[in-house]
């Protein structure tokens, strides 16, 4: 466990929490002393092509001391988010974090896509976490504060230029992805001022290069986790760690870019259950 506990007493909710970066996240907050509620599809039974569920999770994080409640979430279906933030306030009470982690993007030419992908896609994206925020901010509110974090993707910066072909090579057919993506990034910059008053910090945190997950994996790449276009997803969920911590009168409306926020801060990444060091860093010196 983490020494500093520095999240001991809060109640945090992460989709996506079944494998790849929502996994990561969920089992650092939770190191950090966070109560952890595992959202994702896999519950009893995992995603053709995958493995995991969010009750393996919820063992590993029990196995070094943490505490976490696996439920099941469709973040795309708005009657699965409603019975899940039920689910929420019956068994943890009021949420204090939000991460809205959860996504499968789908890489399809304008023309492929049928009229359920495309409901699916903004609901998975966009719909779904904005609905969460509205369900779970009143909570906040009362509570006197709260934290929201949104994954955040450097396809929103990356905008493509000629030559095309390039760009279509190494990003994929992203316009519905990256436009959805550059929604969630207008929407938290917008929040953050929003909730301010309210004690309510909202952030980005986006990962520099790729992190290695269960989804790129099943992509049938022709490299693996140990190539340089990777990094190590214990970056982003160090920063995550790092942004729901903080009041938004520290910080808010940060777009966080994984382990080069963490160079900034001069903070230390540690490992998913907190007993060891990634990589270490030095807080800056400021000359007097």
């Amino acid at each position: 466990m983490d020494s500093t506990q520095s999240l001991a007493g809060k109640v945090a909710v992460v989709t996506g929490a079944s494998r790849g970066i929502g996994r990561a996240i969920a089992t650092r907050l939770a190191s950090a002393g966070a109560h952890v509620v595992l959202a994702a599809r896999s519950v009893e039974k995992p995603s053709e092509g995958f493995t995991g569920t969010v009750h393996d999770v919820a063992e590993a994080i029990c196995s070094f001391g943490g505490t976490a409640t696996p439920l099941g979430l469709d973040v795309a279906d708005g009657e699965s988010r409603e019975a899940f933030v039920r689910a929420c306030h019956e068994q943890v009470g009021t949420v204090d974090i939000l991460v809205n982690n959860a996504g499968t993007p789908l890489y399809k030419t304008i023309d492929q896509y049928s009229a359920q992908d495309l409901r699916n896609q903004i609901g998975m994206y966009y719909e779904g976490p904005l609905h969460l925020i509205n369900m779970l901010v009143p909570g906040m509110k009362a509570k006197g504060g709260g934290a929201i974090l949104a994954l955040g993707s450097s396809s929103v910066v990356k905008l493509p230029k000629q030559p095309f072909a390039e760009h279509l090579a190494y990003f994929g057919i992203d316009a519905l992805y990256a436009s959805l993506k550059a929604a969630d990034h207008r929407l938290a910059f917008g929040l953050a001022a929003e909730l301010f008053e309210h004690n309510i910090a909202v952030n980005i945190v986006a990962p520099v290069r790729a992190v290695w997950t269960p989804g790129l994996e099943n992509l049938g790449l022709e490299f693996g986790p140990d190539h340089p276009a990777i990094e190590k997803e214990e970056h982003i969920a160090e920063a995550a760690l790092a942004l729901v911590s903080e009041p938004p009168s520290v910080r808010t409306g940060v777009l966080a870019w994984s382990y080069q926020f963490l160079d900034e801060i001069g903070r230390t990444t540690m490992s998913l259950d907190g007993k060891s060091v990634i990589e270490e860093r030095a807080v800056a010196q400021v000359e007097a």
